[in-house]
């Protein structure tokens, strides 16, 4: 019930509101991937592990476009609106395919803006506190609003959901982000290990979590009987808990320890019954959002300046969220959902500990002496 009110509450000076929405859209479309995935198994007769290459040509070229154009051009306006468009069109166009690899291809354009779109939102956001708490609670927000309607739509088919993903980035073309154009900071990198060392944290939190949440509707269905209506609930209560996360990161100095938890709570999800299913999707969802901004913060402090590693960070993540699949889609096809999802919580275990153990190291390199980025 307090989505509206944080959404609105996001739209607030400072935070520019074309960026804004376009988290959103995005945030719609990665809400919609675990519902999306049984049904496009259905309609193309593949199995569950090969829709998973959904998410994995999707999130790959998310990634691809955080690392690249950091380092290739500035954050200008021409930048946004070519990328808004083309997600807007692959959207659209993602309901018509009657070939498997049609939709892939598709989805691999689809991916490609969206990162386009999340490195603008999140290097601009990065310049301040206050826009990046702005644009770090749009995604738990828009997933607490899109799962059950999305998982509704589902039952229907993949396409109804492809044609709300389209109707959600339809204003994105018209809008003007004001973008100065300038070369992104990421060209010139501090030389502190330890901004490397999170950022492997963040490849292996995402992977891990990755691997087990794009299944874990299906896992939902197959282990424990619950329908993609019920199941979505559950997603519901993950985004509601991250918006409460997202809203109190900044009150903490110890994200490691919070993103430790969210290994048992996924693990809860499936060993628990019906009840640790949805009381483990809450915790997975909090403690998440309660951890990853104040890791970027910690990017950020060992960083020349807050936005030199913001595409990175993306890009990790993305990376990591792309890995996820290919290894949680060989659990999927052997329907090892409850070793899937202690795989995948002992992954996030071991991502936390890492941040932990940087935060409490003396690896506390300044600020200086920097380099050019390969």
């Amino acid at each position: 019930m307090f989505a509206p009110s944080r959404l609105a509450y996001a739209l607030r000076p400072g935070t520019r509101a074309p960026l804004l929405l376009a988290v959103v859209a995005i945030g719609a479309m990665f809400a919609a991937t675990p519902f999306l995935i049984p049904e496009v198994a259905a309609r193309y007769g593949v199995t569950t592990g090969r829709a998973g290459w959904l998410s994995v040509v999707q999130v790959s070229s998310f990634a691809a476009a955080n690392f690249v154009l950091p380092r290739t051009t500035g954050a200008s306006v021409r930048a946004y609106r070519y990328a808004a468009v083309a997600f807007l069109v692959a959207n659209a166009l993602s309901a018509l395919p009657e070939v498997f690899w049609h939709l892939l291809a598709i989805r691999l354009v689809a991916g490609t803006a969206a990162g386009t779109l999340t490195w603008l939102a999140w290097s601009d956001a990065m310049k301040t506190d206050r826009s990046m708490s702005s644009i770090a609670a749009a995604g738990p927000v828009t997933a607490l609003i899109a799962s059950p309607i999305v998982a509704a739509l589902s039952e229907f088919g993949d396409r109804p959901v492809y044609l709300l993903l389209a109707l959600a980035s339809l204003p994105l073309p018209f809008l003007t982000p004001g973008l100065d154009g300038r070369q992104g900071s990421s060209r010139l990198v501090s030389p502190s290990r330890s901004n490397r060392v999170l950022l492997a944290a963040l490849l292996l939190l995402t992977s891990s979590g990755a691997s087990y949440f794009v299944y874990a509707a299906a896992a939902a269905r197959a282990e424990l009987g619950l329908r993609p209506t019920v199941a979505a609930l559950a997603f519901s209560l993950n985004a509601g808990a991250g918006i409460i996360g997202a809203r109190y990161s900044a009150r903490h100095r110890r994200p490691g320890w919070w993103l430790a938890t969210a290994g048992p709570a996924a693990a809860l999800t499936l060993v628990g019954g019906p009840v640790g299913y949805f009381v483990g999707m809450a915790w997975w969802g909090f403690a998440f959002w309660m951890g990853v901004p104040g890791v970027l913060q910690m990017l950020a402090a060992r960083s020349l300046t807050p936005a030199e590693r913001a595409g990175d960070a993306q890009g990790f993540m993305a990376v990591g969220r792309a890995i996820g699949p290919l290894t949680g889609g060989a659990f999927a096809d052997a329907d090892s959902f409850v070793a899937l999802s202690l795989a995948s919580g002992a992954g996030m275990v071991a991502a936390g500990a890492t941040v932990v153990a940087v935060q409490e190291g003396r690896d506390r390199l300044p600020p200086t002496r920097p380099r050019i980025a390969p």
